[in-house]
């Protein structure tokens, strides 16, 4: 519309009246005679007495009105309504916007060449609506506390509210015309890897601005003294009048980021205190464990030189003996336990008969089973044996512990163990008739030190670690052990491991190949014959 009324104004149409008016006769002469009605823009001319001349289609459908010729001006006014009451006194090179019909109509009033006025009338609606919004949001973003720019396609800022120069150090005014890639330094999320923005990437950005209509990402922005600080800065277009232009918000992230580097920081000082805990647990379990080596040989050479002595001595250094041993597998679970929370537990995967290991693990509790008056069983094997690689160590240390739990908390009946072998898993079944385990305690059954706060574990012994150990085995291995079935008569675990275990985050060593377990008199001779007798 801009472009018809400058048009219009080099044209002199304040003399576009009807031919019968002498005055205007030489200036409609050189033109179309309809010309005044083919323009999209609304004409209103106005003789020298103040009286209506001349008006075209487009301005009578924009008044929503009739327009008679000869009319005074006041009475054409006073008939248009009262908010059109400014046009009565409306003068050559003013503007005024009326509303009419719900319409927002902007009238501009030029000097006509015989003394008259004239009125080039345009819909301005949407865009007066558009102007109005921009106003009233800049005027609400010139208060806040947030940094808003408006800036053009080239990214030459416009507008910058009194916030964010403050924040940036500039005077009042001092940011427009800067160009935003000279203020800003791209980085990643976590405002990293700073580098300076070159306008021509600043510019595809802005490109990308409108044809996305939104772009939100993190920047630095530099400061007029030499400062900078973390910004999310959010960019949508926005037309403005006839010009589109990028309407830029930066929120101060420092806060933000100083939340995330305090996160940051004690994430790794509380990763760093664990690594040190597994440190002293692993250093403090093996510093016990050789003292207590000693104890358990010593106390072994006494019980074979005191055989035929006193009763009572012989029951002390049993005693002892087994206290030595209780104590040896609780730092044994402790230095595992350690070495499993620091992902530095040594995995073996060998060649391995999984039914060897199940008969020497069996025959070793089959005695203390006995001492309890306890039913052991050894179970016929299901299947067709097919062997499997498996680390023998690890996976005779989950049969300890599960059998162990069996024979711990069971005060009569039986216990039944057995091996099956499925297509391509071999599955360990322990049973027992003991107490069973409550419908409340299932879920905290495999967690560590848990049962070390039960009544019951407190009254049989251990750290409350077995279950937990076992359980981070087997996923270690590729398996799973887990609670199958429990009754107030009993309860069945079940281990599972595939016949070619897969290695995990523990620390895997594949030197050396056994083809089977130690067998008893193999590396299972008592210390006392290992140092000597």
């Amino acid at each position: 519309m801009r472009s018809t009324t400058s048009r219009v104004r080099r044209t002199g149409w304040q003399s576009a009246a009807q031919p019968h008016h002498a005055s205007m006769d030489h200036s409609v002469s050189a033109l179309p005679h309809d010309l005044a009605e083919r323009l999209p823009i609304g004409i209103c001319a106005f003789s020298a007495d103040d009286r209506l001349s001349f008006a075209n289609a487009v301005v009578r459908r924009l008044f929503d009105s009739p327009m008679p010729r000869d009319e005074a001006r006041k009475a054409l006014v006073v008939r248009l309504g009262e908010s059109c009451a400014g046009l009565a006194t409306l003068k050559p090179g003013q503007r005024m916007v009326v509303p009419v019909s719900g319409k927002l109509l902007e009238v501009e009033a030029q000097q006509g060449n015989d003394g008259g006025l004239l009125w080039l009338v345009n819909d301005n609606s949407a865009e007066l609506r558009l102007r109005a919004q921009l106003a009233e949001e800049a005027s609400f973003l010139a208060h806040s506390h947030e940094a808003f720019m408006v800036i053009d396609l080239g990214g030459v800022i416009r507008y910058a509210n009194e916030f964010c120069e403050r924040e940036r150090s500039y005077d009042a005014g001092g940011m427009v015309g800067l160009n935003l890639a000279d203020q800003e330094k791209t980085c990643d999320a976590t405002y990293q890897n700073r580098e300076p923005v070159a306008t021509g990437d600043l510019r595809k950005r802005l490109a990308e601005v409108v044809k996305s209509g939104v772009m939100r990402y993190n920047a630095w922005h530099l400061h007029v003294d030499g400062g900078e600080h973390s910004v999310e800065v959010s960019m949508r277009p926005h037309r403005l009048s006839n010009e589109l232009v990028i309407l830029v918000t930066a929120h101060d992230d420092s806060r933000r980021l100083m939340h995330l580097q305090a996160l940051s920081q004690a994430k790794a000082e509380a990763e760093s205190a664990n690594r040190a805990k597994s440190a002293f647990l692993a250093i403090t379990s093996h510093e016990l464990r050789t003292p207590l080596t000693g104890i358990i040989g010593f106390c072994e050479l006494l019980q074979l030189e005191k055989t035929d002595s006193n009763p009572q001595t012989l029951k002390y250094l049993q005693l002892i003996s087994d206290s030595s041993q209780s104590l040896l597998a609780i730092i044994n679970d402790i230095l595992d336990f350690s070495r499993i929370e620091s992902r530095t537990l040594d995995i073996r995967p060998v060649k391995v008969d999984p039914e060897q290991v199940l008969d020497l693990v069996s025959r070793s509790w089959k005695e203390r089973a006995g001492v309890r008056s306890l039913k052991f069983s050894r179970l016929a094997t299901k299947g067709t044996p097919t062997g499997c690689i498996c680390d023998p160590l690890r996976l005779r240390q989950m049969l300890d512990n599960l059998i162990g739990n069996a024979v711990k908390f069971t005060d009569k009946g039986k216990i039944d163990v057995r091996l099956e072998y499925q297509a391509e898993t071999i599955e360990f079944t322990i049973t027992d008739s003991g107490c069973g385990i409550g419908e409340g305690q299932r879920d905290n059954l495999f967690k560590a030190f848990w049962q070390a706060a039960d009544a019951t574990t407190r009254a049989a012994g251990g750290a409350g670690l077995g279950l937990y150990i076992c359980r981070q085995l087997a996923e270690l291995l590729g398996g799973n052990v887990w609670l199958h079935t429990s009754a107030p008569n009993g309860s069945v675990f079940k281990l599972r491991l595939p016949q070619v275990c897969r290695t995990g985050n523990g620390r895997i060593r594949t030197s050396g190949v056994w083809t089977s377990v130690p067998r008893v008199g193999e590396g299972e001779k008592p210390i006392s014959e290992r140092i000597g007798r």
